[in-house]
């Protein structure tokens, strides 16, 4: 397993929009070299610097340069403002400044709760 996970890990590095270094883990990987895609299942965990997540499949899409992500729910946190956030949703997307989500959508900061079906987020550039 740490050999397939090794493999997409180094497969999805070669995104050159994600400015941030980030680790993604889960328990089974498929890697399409045709449509320049990965698959992740399974207790997903993708880590970086600005966003982190888990979700049940995660989608890494070169081409389209941005990870779809699909839990029930995905758990969510990121850094806004120097405050951590914490959420949840059914769906995720993530491109280089962008995370949208959709379905269901609950954010909490401090004693700030936000509901909503979709929420798109802009995200800093460090």
């Amino acid at each position: 397993m740490y050999y397939k996970t090794f493999l997409a890990f180094f497969f999805v590095l070669s995104f050159y929009s994600w400015s941030q270094e980030y680790e993604i883990n889960s328990l089974y990987v498929e890697i399409d070299t045709e449509n320049n895609q990965v698959v992740y299942e399974g207790d997903v965990q993708f880590i970086s610097k600005q966003v982190n997540f888990s979700s049940s499949k995660l989608l890494v899409d070169q081409e389209q340069e941005k990870f779809i992500a699909e839990g029930n729910p995905i758990k969510i946190s990121y850094i806004a403002d120097g405050q951590e956030v914490f959420g949840t949703s059914i769906k995720l997307e993530l491109t280089e400044n962008l995370l949208s989500l959709s379905g269901n959508v609950q954010l909490m900061t401090n004693n700030n709760k936000i509901v909503s079906e979709s929420i798109v987020i802009k995200l800093k550039n460090d």
